[in-house]
């Protein structure tokens, strides 16, 4: 019971830059996952950047990131949604502007969550449930 409780509300993932029990920063201070992929941004117009995303197969439109600069610590400069995707490049719509984006500031996306019964803990999870009932049962 505890086991099942545990694996409930220890798999929930929080929506992009939030943190459990954190009070909404009113700052320019974004706070990404570590694991988020960093993308070279082109401005094109105002509105719209572009970037590669290379190899990055799972960028998908509707996508939300944000333009950071690295120069100035990873520094929060736009909020963007991911408006079209090609082989060759993608192109962003600007949503949240805090300063102009040039050639030198940098895109985060975080790749989405991998569904849970594709992570091996999971399975070892399973495994381990069944095999603790079995023994469970072969005892009583």
């Amino acid at each position: 019971m505890v086991l099942c409780g545990a694996v409930m509300t220890g798999c929930a993932r929080l929506p992009l830059g939030e943190s459990a029990g954190a009070a909404p920063s009113s700052g320019t201070t974004v706070r990404f996952p570590r694991d988020a992929a960093r993308f070279t941004l082109l401005p094109l117009t105002d509105s719209t950047v572009s970037f590669l995303p290379a190899e990055a197969a799972w960028v998908r439109t509707g996508a939300e990131g944000v333009a950071v600069d690295p120069a100035r610590g990873d520094a929060l400069i736009a909020r963007v949604r991911v408006m079209t995707v090609s082989d060759t490049a993608a192109v962003a719509l600007v949503t949240g502007q805090t300063s102009r984006i040039d050639a030198s500031h940098v895109l985060l996306l975080v790749p989405p969550p991998v569904p849970l019964w594709r992570e091996r803990t999971f399975w070892w999870g399973v495994l381990s449930g069944v095999a603790s009932v079995a023994t469970f049962i072969a005892l009583f």
